[in-house]
């Protein structure tokens, strides 16, 4: 009875691993049947895609843009038509896969071909599949949702993606701002600047590179931005006005850094170092007598790019009081500001303090002036 028993246990043990193993087969033979019928339609989609994205047409879309918009219908027709796509089911594998070549090739293109590529979202009903995904429950969604609807220049998501900048997730917060100016472009710095309340580091790194690439025209926007509410915003827009280097940024930097926010203050200083601008010399040495040693270390370093002369008295109290950070950033500003920053070098290399006197012969040795004396000196 027992040899029964145990008979039957394993006969049933070797069915099921059997059974199971044919399952597995069978779902891996299921799998890449499934793969390989993907790469088949993508390939295919590609293909003419490829023809819709550079068939010749006119008129130039930048001189009658709805003639040309009307002139891309019949492409489309085609494509629908090469592609077999008649019923707009979100399930069929064809649609699914133009969708998933266009979207790999939305971040490539540009000019004209990007206007084309907009439209092809648009008129397949994939901008307005993703409209509901912006207000899905899941953060992850509404993120990825985000990111698509810039890859897809939807310009109907706008409204929903100013909404999410408010969104209690910071992926969510990111996406949305970058997506913003990925479809409206620079005309959508200021919207996004004034709505948000903070910003992380990461989300700064990801839209200083837009917003960067805009250049000069982003100026009159971060100007907005600065007259937002929160600090964060306003450091931001004050770091990048820096950046880009714009001289017509002035004025409203000025107006800020009266402000007593310290971090902005900081920034400010470290913006008009960078653009070089004279107006910004009796600010710089107002700032080198500050009571708080970062915004001293700020002035000092800015002076270093204005190469001012009449700053050099103050840089010259800095070189001899300050501490060794300041002192160096003190010490070549006067290096830059001609034979008046030289005297106060000359002078700083022969007071009592060891550690003045070789900051001073480091910087006096660099230009090539050698003082008398200048062993015993060290």
């Amino acid at each position: 009875m027992f040899f029964l028993f145990v008979l039957i246990t394993t006969f049933l043990a070797l069915f099921l691993l059997a059974t199971g193993a044919i399952g597995l087969v069978v779902h891996k033979v299921r799998s890449g049947f499934m793969e390989t019928r993907r790469y088949a339609y993508d390939i295919t989609a590609r293909e003419f895609l490829n023809v819709y994205l550079f068939s010749d047409i006119e008129p130039d879309p930048a001189e009658q843009p709805e003639l040309y918009q009307e002139r891309l219908l019949p492409l489309l027709a085609q494509l629908r038509t090469d592609l077999r796509l008649h019923s707009a089911s979100r399930s069929n594998p064809r649609r699914r896969s133009l969708k998933r070549v266009a979207l790999t090739l939305s971040s490539e293109v540009i000019g004209e071909t990007r206007i084309r590529m907009t439209r092809l979202f648009d008129h397949f009903g994939f901008v307005d599949d993703l409209i509901p995904q912006l207000a899905d429950s899941a953060w992850w969604v509404r993120a990825n949702a985000c990111r698509t609807a810039g890859l897809m220049r939807a310009e109907p998501a706008l409204p929903l993606l100013e909404r999410l900048l408010d969104d209690e997730n910071e992926d969510v917060r990111i996406e949305a701002a970058q997506a913003m100016l990925d479809i409206a472009g620079v005309a959508g710095l200021a919207p996004v600047l004034m709505r948000l309340r903070e910003l992380s580091l990461w989300m700064q790194v990801r839209l200083s590179r837009t917003v960067l690439e805009f250049r000069g025209d982003a100026v009159p926007h971060l100007v907005v931005g600065i007259r937002s509410e929160h600090p964060q915003v306003q450091g931001f827009c004050i770091d990048l006005l820096g950046m880009i280097g714009d001289v017509s940024a002035v004025p409203v930097l000025l107006e800020y850094i009266s402000f007593e926010v310290p971090a902005v203050q900081r920034k400010s200083l470290i913006a008009f170092g960078r653009i070089g601008d004279e107006r910004a010399v009796p600010v710089i040495q107002r700032f080198l007598g500050s009571e708080e040693r970062e915004l001293r270390l700020a002035a000092a370093r800015a002076a270093a790019n204005l190469a001012s002369p009449a700053i050099a008295y103050h840089l010259h109290a800095l070189l001899l009081k300050d501490d060794t950070e300041v002192r160096l950033a003190a010490a070549e500003a006067l290096a830059r500001s001609g034979e008046t920053g030289v005297k106060s070098l000359l002078y700083a290399s022969r007071v009592e303090d060891r550690s003045v006197r070789l900051i001073a012969l480091q910087f006096l040795h660099d230009l090539g002036v050698v003082p008398s004396g200048e062993g015993g000196a060290a």
